[in-house]
């Protein structure tokens, strides 16, 4: 500590100085200030390397070359190495941290209340230097580890019929209602009218490791790691969270709670995140491929029950009208009951709580290049209808320069539509 005499410093003492100063009647010449420790200024300066170094990764990888380079050689050795050795822990490491983290806030918290009624404000910058290192220590492992594949190059996936008549549309979509229908009636069901999972999630995860193997290139990361279940599920439920998958310890986990139709096509929506995958129109598409393409009933049923709607609205865009709803109406009354059941568990969530999820999950899009945030878990479903072009002085439509015909509208399909279009050419032909 330091002594101050009329403003100047005279010395550093003892406190035992200092206390013998006092005693010998000094107290109006002396006032004693004590100097920050020095771990403060470093808990500082921490702060202020991670902070800049946090912004400094999120500038560059809004390049796409760099963003590029980094997800397939920094992110893909990151995760291979993590991953591997979180796969040999049986139950989830980011649960584990998850709760570790509620039990520091509380801690925290309990100490934060405890100094303010001591008035020990020294003790309170501390908590918040250290509580801030904490913070942006994890954002920059986020970044290194899965920050940069949301500004990587388009994910290459099979894409076919940008030209198919309505004609070849109804029958790709009859094919696959046909499995569709065929597979909801043989398949197990229990009480609730859900498709009942036959595999353990070890093996489910085993499994879906295999169709991962399918996929070939240097896009996907040639590590898949095992999906973990969350042993506190109920909490994602109340945050209508179905999945996450957390890179920083080299993770996907899943809500065991949720029906599990849907819930097996989030683990392969979330495996995909693992993969390299990590803009989420993109991670539910190459998902909804790994499962229709698959020969396992189960998996196809989980892929046709989150994507068949958009496949058999591909009839309705070609211009087939009737033949739409005739499909529509010939999907199983047991899917339909599957549907309510998935409907009413979600609805029945508390609605403050999703909200609330919802508003930061939102957030955190947007600030990973998705404009339009929550919305881009629909990238992949976007689909449109050019209007044939019009004279403007008559408004007739005009005729196309080949066949002197009148232009018709043009149908433009969905990535997951085209997706569906290339499955079928690969078991039938073009």
């Amino acid at each position: 500590m330091y002594v101050w005499y009329n403003n100047n410093v005279v010395e550093q003492v003892s406190k035992k100085s200092i206390s013998r100063m006092i005693k010998r009647g000094r107290k109006s010449s002396v006032t004693v200030r004590y100097a920050l420790p020095r771990v403060y200024f470093v808990l500082g300066a921490v702060i202020c390397g991670l902070v800049a170094t946090f912004l400094m990764m999120n500038v560059i990888r809004q390049n796409p070359k760099t963003a590029e380079f980094w997800t397939a050689h920094i992110e893909r050795g990151y995760e291979h190495v993590v991953g591997v050795l979180t796969s040999w822990i049986p139950v989830s490491v980011f649960e584990l941290f998850f709760c570790i983290m509620i039990g520091s806030g509380i801690f925290l918290l309990v100490r934060l209340v405890v100094n303010l009624c001591r008035a020990n404000f020294t003790r309170i910058l501390l908590g918040a230097l250290s509580l801030g290192t904490a913070a942006m220590y994890i954002l920059n492992m986020y970044m290194l580890s899965m920050g940069f594949g949301y500004f990587r190059a388009d994910m290459p996936i099979a894409q076919a019929g940008a030209d198919y008549e309505a004609e070849r549309v109804a029958t790709v979509a009859r094919y696959f209602l046909d499995d569709y229908n065929n597979l909801s009636r043989t398949l197990k069901r229990d009480g609730n009218g859900e498709v009942v999972l036959p595999y353990s999630y070890r093996e489910l995860s085993k499994i879906m490791q295999q169709e991962y193997a399918r996929l070939g290139g240097d896009y996907f990361f040639s590590y898949t790691p095992k999906g973990k279940p969350i042993i506190n599920s109920y909490v994602l439920s109340a945050l209508s969270i179905t999945g996450i998958t957390f890179l920083p310890v080299g993770e996907s986990t899943i809500n065991i709670a949720a029906p599990k139709t849907y819930g097996t096509f989030t683990l392969a929506h979330e495996l995909a995140h693992a993969k390299g995958v990590q803009r989420e129109g993109d991670a539910n598409l190459i998902a909804q491929y790994i499962l229709v393409s698959s020969d396992n009933d189960y998996l196809r049923y989980c892929g046709y029950f989150a994507s068949m709607n958009n496949l058999l609205a591909a009839v309705e865009l070609a211009g087939d009208g009737d033949e739409y709803r005739r499909l529509v109406a010939d999907i199983d009354a047991l899917v339909r009951v599957e549907k309510r059941y998935d409907y009413e568990y979600w609805t029945a969530q508390p609605d403050i709580v999703g909200e609330i999820s919802e508003f930061f999950n939102n957030l955190y899009l947007m600030f990973n290049g998705a404009d339009n945030g929550t919305g881009s878990y629909d990238d992949g479903e976007q689909m449109e209808v050019i209007p044939p072009p019009v004279n403007p002085d008559t408004g007739e439509v005009l005729p196309d320069p080949d066949t002197g015909e009148p232009q018709k509208p043009k149908p433009v399909y969905s990535a997951l539509q085209k997706m569906y279009f290339a499955v079928y050419e690969s078991k039938f032909g073009a």
